[in-house]
């Protein structure tokens, strides 16, 4: 016999919960369209779940439970199973519910939340060097031109999130050299006065 098993709205958390429920379209507004907006999509969603204290269903950390356990030298059904699968499976939908159709069917063969997870870090967090290279040459080639600073800077800061994301942080020295080494001569005093700053720094 199933458990009694409780499923709250999560924006209506009480301490007796169980299972948890989402809304995905109002807690999860961002959908992952590619690599190119997969840092943001994960930030969205570790942050959903750790406020959930459920990122373990997603890292591993809350292990897969056995759906028989032994008693009295018997095998009979492990209740404790079928919480753990109901939140899974609500955890996997919400993956699911946020992701571009043509990702969907990714997630829909998973067997379960972790497994889904661990397919779109594959697919979209790929650390493989050409990835990485194309990443670090794009960085590279990034002119400020005739473009407002906030927007250049704006597209700095995405490369080097694609590139934190595939296993290749950016540090902050780098990030530094890369702004202000592109910025041109209107901002060479500013330049200027940053570095001078900076080198003037003893750890």
């Amino acid at each position: 016999m199933a458990p009694n098993t409780s499923v709250v709205n999560a924006d209506n958390i009480s301490g007796s919960k169980i299972v948890v429920q989402f809304n995905p379209i109002i807690q999860l507004p961002i959908k992952l369209a590619g690599s190119h907006n997969f840092s943001l999509w994960k930030a969205q969603v570790s942050m959903l779940m750790h406020g959930h204290n459920l990122f373990g269903h997603l890292d591993g950390s809350i292990p897969i439970l056995s759906k028989t356990i032994s008693k009295n030298n018997l095998e009979v059904s492990n209740l404790a199973y079928v919480s753990w699968f109901h939140q899974d499976q609500l955890i996997q939908n919400v993956i699911l519910a946020t992701v571009n159709a043509t990702i969907g069917s990714t997630i829909a063969s998973s067997p379960n939340a972790k497994v889904a997870w661990d397919a779109l870090h594959t697919a979209y967090a790929n650390k493989s060097q050409t990835r990485i290279f194309s990443l670090r040459d794009r960085l590279t080639r990034l002119s400020k031109d005739s473009c407002p600073v906030a927007d250049y800077v704006h597209q700095v800061h995405s490369l080097c999130d694609e590139l934190a994301t595939s296993g290749s942080p950016v540090s902050n020295e780098e990030l530094i050299v890369k702004i202000l080494t592109s910025l041109g001569s209107k901002f060479r005093k500013i330049s200027v006065v940053i570095r001078t700053r900076d080198s003037a720094i003893t750890y």
